[in-house]
């Protein structure tokens, strides 16, 4: 059964770019990606413990294995959405003011 992965998320990110690329570092891929090395870190712990990549800690640098290949990609989030556009016209009822301004 595959994994179902939030579209638009960062795990999708970092699974896409660990598709395409091996082996990787934890520095080379938040550097790549352009997100700090903390969140990072949160987002593959979760995915190891998921058991979707393994990290290989070496004493200077960490490694990132993928152990899985079935994903599943869907959905959209809400930000991703296309708004759509609404002109500001008329509506088709008329505006009658009373009033001594407007005799």
């Amino acid at each position: 059964m595959p994994i179902e992965v939030l579209h638009g998320s960062l795990e999708e990110r970092v699974l896409r770019y660990l598709l395409e690329t091996y082996p990787v570092t934890t520095a080379t891929l938040a550097r790549d990606l352009r997100i700090p090395a903390s969140r990072l870190g949160r987002v593959l712990k979760a995915l190891a413990l998921r058991g979707i990549v393994e990290l290989e800690e070496l004493p200077d640098k960490t490694f990132v294995r993928l152990l899985r290949q079935d994903f599943s990609f869907f959905g959209y989030k809400e930000s991703q959405r296309k708004r759509i556009k609404r002109s500001g016209g008329r509506s088709g009822e008329s505006k009658d003011v009373e009033g001594p301004m407007f005799g």
